[in-house]
C-alpha cells in the first residue's frame, strides 16, 4: 500500500495529484526545451528546440499516464 493513497478502495485521488501532474508537464517541457535550446546554441542549428519541446511534452504526458492513469 502506498502512502497517501485511499485505503477504502475508492477512486478519488489524493488532493495533491493534480498539482503533481501539472508540475511533471511543466518540468518536462522546460527541461527538454532547455536542452534543445542549449544544443541549438552550441551547434548553430534551429530545429532542436522544437524537437526538445515536443519530446518533453510527450514524455511528460506518458509519465503522467503511467503514474496516475492506472
Amino acid at each position: 500500500m502506498e502512502a497517501g493513497r485511499p485505503t477504502d478502495g475508492g477512486s478519488t485521488p489524493p488532493p495533491g495529484d493534480a498539482w503533481n501532474a501539472l508540475s511533471f508537464l511543466i518540468t518536462g517541457v522546460l527541461l527538454f526545451g532547455g536542452i534543445g535550446w542549449g544544443l541549438d546554441t552550441l551547434l548553430g542549428t534551429g530545429w532542436l528546440l522544437p524537437i526538445g519541446l515536443l519530446f518533453g511534452g510527450c514524455a511528460s504526458v506518458y509519465l503522467i499516464y503511467v503514474r496516475y492513469g492506472k
